[in-house]
């Protein structure tokens, strides 16, 4: 396998997908791989309006067999993280021995109520679904608790972007959709997902005992939020301040089976508020009896470890695809290009992705929407043309 990638910060859209295109054509030619299968395009939310050309001008360069895209809120280029400003980047890559399955989905609500999701592709154990979905039209939650119910094992990294509300743009091929999802399905192809957190638990794990929706009412028996003030009161003064910031969330643990837990055992939630009369917690997530959760601190040193830790044991790698939460970038770590520095030096190759609104990648069986997290596909370094 061998891939390639590059970002320009052309202004026009067409221009900068042609000048992105062309570098990472040639950059693939150089590495003697005849002709692209892959090529994902992602751009900012100036280009929105642009979308079309950006198809257009990859199309016309690399030609590949499944062109995959959207607009962003920021992109992540070799090297270069663009929070803000102009930019369009092009990955591109060879799978040889792989099959590739575009797909396009998207939901319905009936009035009767419910909800009906159309064109999520039949996948095999062993496949990789990488997906783009926009975040205020697909419910991606929804679809991934379905698959995780349905086909446990079934794995699917990408991510939730947009560039704003009326700014969504997903790109397939030769089309441009502004609802659902895009996507393709990855088979036999040498690809590993890793998710790294954001934040790192504080206090015990405690299990749900009352809980409502999305309420949580009791934890370990008592009252949730007087088992939140006994965490606060325990803290160190390091973790009282970065819960004081705005920096508590919960984290729900993925596999009940195991006794202990660490930082990438939780699928992390944000924490919506509290009700200081009935003593309840409200998360971003389904309050289930006997689940099994803890409090988590967001902090810059733990997400800076944990990634290097995830990547340890990753490659060789050919090329990598990086879903980074918007939350991340300078916000947590006061510096740019945190996130795409530490892969590109652990796996040694050039990287491309976006920021999201909720990053996909799987925890144990099951792929989540996260929060806060680094999603990536890795892909291994598989020879041939």
């Amino acid at each position: 396998m061998r891939s390639a990638a590059a970002l320009s910060r052309t202004p026009e859209a067409g221009l900068a997908a042609a000048e992105a295109a062309d570098a990472a054509g040639v950059a693939l030619a150089a590495a003697e791989v005849a002709g692209a299968q892959l090529a994902v395009v992602l751009a900012t939310p100036d280009h929105a309006d642009a979308a079309g050309d950006l198809l257009a001008a990859v199309e016309a360069r690399l030609e590949p067999q499944v062109l995959l895209g959207a607009i962003a809120q920021g992109v992540i280029g070799p090297g270069e993280e663009v929070e803000d400003g102009s930019a369009v980047v092009v990955w591109t890559a060879r799978l040889p021995g792989s099959h590739l399955e575009p797909f396009r989905t998207w939901s319905v609500r009936p009035p009767e109520g419910g909800l009906a999701v159309a064109g999520w592709p039949d996948t095999r154990p062993g496949d990789l679904a990488l997906v783009l979905a926009d975040p205020y039209s697909y419910p991606m939650p929804e679809v991934l608790g379905r698959l995780g119910d349905q086909r446990p094992g079934h794995l699917t990294v990408g991510g939730m972007v947009s560039g704003g509300a009326g700014r969504s743009r997903l790109l397939l091929d030769d089309r441009v959709h502004e609802d659902g999802a895009v996507g393709v399905v990855l088979r036999d192809a040498e690809v590993a997902p890793v998710v790294s957190q954001g934040c790192r638990p504080v206090g015990e794990p405690l299990t749900i005992t009352a809980g409502e929706r999305n309420r949580i009412l009791t934890l370990g028996g008592e009252p949730a939020l007087d088992r939140l003030r006994a965490v606060l009161a325990e803290a160190d003064e390091t973790d009282r301040l970065l819960l004081q910031r705005g920096g508590l969330h919960v984290g729900m643990v993925a596999d009940e089976v195991r006794d202990d837990y660490d930082t990438g055992d939780f699928v992390v939630r944000g924490l919506l508020g509290v009700d200081p009369e009935q003593g309840s917690l409200t998360i971003g997530d389904l309050a289930r009896v006997g689940r099994t959760v803890q409090f988590q601190v967001r902090d810059a040193n733990s997400a800076h470890t944990d990634l290097v830790e995830r990547l340890a044991d990753v490659g060789p790698a050919a090329g990598g695809l990086l879903f980074s939460c918007n939350g991340r970038g300078q916000r947590l770590f006061g510096r740019r290009d945190h996130d795409v520095s530490v892969v590109e030096s652990r796996l040694g190759v050039p990287v491309a992705g976006a920021f999201c609104a909720g990053e996909v990648g799987p925890v144990g069986r099951r792929s989540y929407v996260h929060g806060f997290t680094a999603s990536l596909a890795v892909f291994g370094d598989r020879r041939g043309a």
